[in-house]
């Protein structure tokens, strides 16, 4: 047996172990490791049997002669050439305890990759130098603070292993229950009597995941008014093995009510960096209080019995992730910019979304949304504020140019903050005219044009290839990737990006900017998915070149939308697909060539109201109550404002988004039947 050969496969095992515990869990690395126990097993066998003199009788034989010229290659370069005994059974036994230690430290560096577990066995400890929860005290006595320990424990025990940082919702207004990072709980409970003293002398030679302790209690209050309010919480981390702390803060706490989420969110902040599984942009502040405000900000929920309570709440949440000290979650930005678009103020979610752009660039939903942003912000008829208002309209231009700063800035625009003339436009004699409301031609298509990149980087992340390579190279980015290995996912976010990149192509086309070869070919690929969500087949060469007579009676064509086009597309020229994303982007499409003026403003209307039926009656669309975010988009600006099927369409939405708001629209039943009957 060659030694150079011996030494090179076992350099390559620990390399392929190192890999494995180095890119995936534990669990991974022991199935890798006795498959390829396994596999030598068999091939050192194999070569016994093969090469031995005097052809052993069983495979016992065969494995022990061949493991002894196996350990005899492998120390032959050791002993620098001279005769390797057989090594016995002692020998034997000492390998084998080499490989165990061997495998062992394997391990032991395999769990430093792992996210850490969370012991919640000490919170119920009780309340420092307080009487404990149940003591009977004096007649008048004030509320014990054990009590509020007792009941800050209680939700603890509930909200710190229920702390996830969600992937976000695709559209404002909606939901997503996708988890990127999370607390795992480990109540450290081992066992009792002698099991548990089994465990303990097992995992004190075999490592085991590391595990921070949590205790908290509240720190004595000073009146008698401040028993609930204005109290101060310390939170203390700590690793049981070491008895070493970890992390300790006292953290002052407005309203008892919202102490567990503000030492819920210091912990998971401390969980998250020491996580190589999280993504970066869910690692908050140094003392966790964007992560707390989303946590208070999620419990913001109320019963939508009319458009004013909603709103209201809405507004509510705004005020909690405005008043934190440091938004420094790209998913807290995320989420406030969401809010942002809900309440029309376009240019905040703009700013909000290019700030993650700059810190987050590989946060893939945020790029996507800040290529929204800028398609609804270079439509023509997006104006920065009411005209009445200037206070507002000026403090949107400071916004908006700090935004092109930022863009500029990280490479997603070139130029656009000196393209911006907040001073308004001149006239005809030069004179300047009042303070501009809208954007120049110039800044909307280069607004465009960094739209289309976002976008089309966003597709090419979601392609298979990508999925793929970004799964192992970014180990931090595998919860977000792993559902884009099903085909469905991945296609109804791929989907959606395209017809996205159609949308921003036609609004190129209605800037009057030049088409690449590039933009048709994706164009012909969009055409079938948007085919697929109207039931009206239409070409690329028709959605890129809008001037010609010819092709305004296929756009006009009337036609009724497939039966079952709802369905995942296995073979690329399938007309179907199962991407909501792709029919709201279709809707949009149609928008724009309404507000064009190109094609019959009816039609382009049915066809909207078409998409954007078929989004929402997606069994997968994430929209919670559609017609509030279909009012705000800029997009269907001008069809909102025009009678029609579009504003019959959003006044319906609307009912039944808050059928308590509307007695006199019946039930769901009685709505069914009256669109049926029509």
């Amino acid at each position: 047996m060659n030694s150079w050969l011996v030494w090179a496969v076992v350099a390559l095992a620990v390399v392929l172990l190192g890999f494995v515990g180095y890119h995936f869990t534990v669990r991974a690395l022991r199935f890798s490791a006795a498959a390829l126990a396994a596999a030598v097993v068999v091939v050192i066998t194999r070569y016994g049997v093969m090469h031995s003199a005097g052809a052993p009788a069983d495979l016992v034989n065969a494995f022990t002669r061949g493991s002894d010229d196996l350990s005899a290659a492998f120390l032959h370069p050791l002993l620098l050439g001279h005769h390797v005994p057989v090594p016995g059974r002692a020998g034997w036994l000492v390998l084998a305890a080499g490989l165990a230690f061997g495998y062992r430290e394997l391990e032991v560096w395999a769990m430093r990759w792992q996210p850490p577990t969370l012991d919640m066995s000490a919170l119920g400890s009780g309340q420092p130098g307080t009487p404990r929860s149940g003591t009977p005290g004096a007649p008048g006595e004030r509320r014990p603070d054990g009590q509020l320990h007792d009941r800050l424990v209680a939700e603890l025990r509930f909200r710190l292993p229920a702390v996830d940082v969600r992937s976000p919702a695709i559209l404002p207004g909606g939901a997503s229950t996708t988890g990127l990072a999370s607390i795992v709980e480990n109540s450290g409970v081992e066992g009792s009597g002698l099991a548990g003293a089994i465990l303990r002398f097992v995992g004190a030679l075999w490592p085991s995941p590391r595990r921070y302790q949590v205790r908290v209690w509240l720190e004595p209050a000073s009146d008698e008014d401040t028993r609930t309010t204005g109290r101060r919480v310390t939170v203390d981390l700590e690793d049981p093995r070491t008895g070493a702390s970890v992390a300790t803060k006292t953290l002052p706490v407005r309203d008892f009510a919202e102490a567990s989420s503000v030492v819920a969110g210091y912990v998971a902040r401390h969980i998250f960096v020491e996580d190589p599984t999280a993504p970066p942009w869910c690692v908050g502040a140094f003392d966790g209080t964007d992560l707390a405000a989303v946590l208070v900000a999620g419990q913001e929920k109320v019963y939508p019995a009319s458009p004013a309570d909603v709103r209201s709440s809405r507004r509510r949440k705004i005020g909690i992730l405005e008043n934190c000290n440091s938004l420094a979650v790209g998913s807290a930005r995320y989420e406030l910019a969401h809010l942002y678009d809900l309440e029309g103020d376009h240019i905040k979610a703009l700013l909000l979304h290019a700030l993650n752009r700059e810190h987050f660039p590989r946060f893939c939903r945020g790029r996507y949304r800040l290529g929204m942003s800028l398609e609804m912000i270079a439509n023509p008829y997006f104006k920065l504020a009411d005209k009445p208002n200037q206070d507002q309209l000026r403090q949107n231009q400071r916004l908006l140019k700090e935004s092109l700063r930022i863009l500029d800035r990280c490479g997603v625009t070139h130029g656009a903050q000196d393209m911006y003339d907040p001073a308004g436009r001149r006239d005809a004699a030069g004179v300047p005219s009042l303070v501009a409301n809208d954007l120049s031609p110039g800044l909307r298509g280069e607004l465009l044009a960094a739209a289309k990149k976002e976008l089309d980087q966003c597709r090419r992340q979601l392609s298979l290839p990508y999925v793929v390579w970004g799964t192992f190279r970014h180990r931090d980015e595998r919860g977000m990737r792993k559902p884009y290995w099903r085909l469905r996912d991945r296609q109804r976010f791929h989907d959606g990006a395209l017809v996205a990149g159609l949308l921003v192509t036609v609004r190129q086309v209605l800037n009057n900017q030049e088409c690449t070869r590039e933009d048709f070919r994706h164009a012909k690929k969009a055409a079938r998915i948007i085919t697929a969500v109207t039931g009206c087949r239409v070409a690329s060469e028709t959605l890129l070149t809008l001037s010609e007579p010819r092709d305004r009676p296929e756009l006009e064509r009337a036609s009724s939308p497939g039966q079952g086009p709802g369905r995942t597309r296995w073979l690329p020229w399938q007309r179907r697909t199962q991407s909501w994303p792709a029919a709201y982007n279709t809707a949009c499409l149609y928008a724009a060539l309404a507000d064009s003026g190109r094609c019959s403003q009816k039609e382009m209307a049915r066809r909207v109201v078409i998409s954007l039926t078929r989004a929402i009656n997606d069994p997968y669309c994430e929209l919670e109550r559609p017609s509030d975010w279909i009012s705000q988009d800029p997009d269907f600006a001008f069809l909102k404002c025009s009678p029609g099927d579009f504003k019959t369409f959003l006044d319906a939405q609307r009912q039944k988004d808050y059928p308590a708001a509307h007695p006199e629209a019946g039930s769901w039943l009685t709505q069914a039947l009256c669109e049926s009957a029509g």
